[in-house]
């Protein structure tokens, strides 16, 4: 039986222009491994349900891998 591992990463933000001004979009970029976190399930669906709720935050960039 094979897992699924969710790595998460906390995302920079810039502070720049005021609320109603549009952003730069969030360039993607893998930090250093230790600087990954990592979360084990035995599910697709509850990792993904994971990996999607801190997405949704806005803080994190998340990745969901089998192994």
């Amino acid at each position: 039986m094979t897992g699924w591992c969710v790595e998460y990463w906390k995302k920079e933000k810039k502070p720049e222009g005021s609320h109603a001004q549009m952003r730069e979009q969030l360039k993607y970029e893998r930090p250093e491994p230790e600087n990954i976190s990592r979360r084990y399930f035995d599910k697709y669906e509850s990792a993904t349900r994971f990996a999607n709720s801190l997405f949704d935050t806005g803080t994190y960039f998340t990745q969901v891998m089998k192994g």
